[in-house]
């Protein structure tokens, strides 16, 4: 059986940011096809998903927790 026609996909915006949280601590999430990856600063794979905003924030609790164990250091 065919797949499903992808010509009214558009990938144009796949890495976003928001606005909202500095860039050096922002997570990045990038969008391949149907599935969104989220990336820490440093470009390690934090969550990988099919809901976008389940996976910015699940990146975005994970950030806060790391911030916290960085200050008990």
């Amino acid at each position: 059986m065919p797949r499903a026609s992808r010509k009214g996909e558009d990938n144009g915006n796949a890495q976003q940011h928001e606005g909202s949280v500095s860039r050096s601590k922002q997570s990045t999430i990038v969008e391949r096809g149907k599935k969104f990856a989220a990336y820490d600063k440093r470009g390690r794979l934090i969550i990988l998903g099919y809901d976008r905003k389940i996976v910015q924030g699940y990146a975005n609790g994970q950030r806060k927790l790391r911030s916290k164990r960085k200050r008990k250091d």
